[in-house]
């Protein structure tokens, strides 16, 4: 009982340094709140890291303690991951794409997004895994966590607002870092 507990603070602790971040944020930047969720030097973008590199490290210590490869590839996703939001490395191929491989008259959205798809295809993926391993609520934050990254990757294809897009991304991070941090006490 006591091991639930402790899963639970941390939890708690992690959706209150969310929104105490974001709140604080918002508060000294009322008139922009897309300049604190969005763009590569913003509040959000740092906070998506943080919660990235949280679940890497939960994911790597569920893994040791439980002995599982699958959790060792999970954990190094997620490090990827941050990575690629610290250095913007499919912002960086999608540039790549764009002006290397596509002319005017043959632009492709579905092209230009290739890294984008990839990488959702890649996240599908380690989801199905983490089914296997996440039990009880943790599965439901798991559905949650999709449906929010899926929701973003939409937005971010179809270019309807990175408002949106970060927001969807960043609920969805805390989703996942949340089912991962109670898994580590289960």
């Amino acid at each position: 009982m006591k091991s639930r507990r402790s899963g639970n603070k941390a939890v708690g602790l992690l959706c209150v340094f969310f929104l105490l971040v974001l709140v604080v944020s918002l508060a000294f930047n009322h008139y922009y709140p897309v300049l604190v969720i969005a763009g590569e030097f913003s509040v959000g973008t740092w906070l998506s890291g943080v919660l990235l590199v949280v679940s890497a490290t939960t994911a790597l210590i569920v893994g040791v303690r439980r002995g599982g490869f699958p959790w060792f590839l999970i954990s190094a996703f997620f490090f990827v991951l941050a990575l690629d939001e610290r250095f913007m490395f499919h912002e960086r191929m999608k540039e790549h794409i764009v002006f290397h491989f596509t002319h005017n008259y043959m632009r492709s959205r579905l092209i230009n997004e290739l890294p984008v798809i990839a990488g959702a295809f890649v996240g599908a993926f380690v989801s199905f895994m983490l089914w296997r391993h996440l039990h009880g609520r943790n599965r439901v934050l798991l559905l949650c966590a999709a449906v929010l990254g899926t929701a973003s990757v939409i937005v971010d294809v179809l270019e309807a607002g990175v408002l949106w897009e970060e927001c969807f991304k960043l609920l969805g991070e805390l989703s996942i870092a949340c089912a991962l941090l109670g898994e580590v006490e289960e």
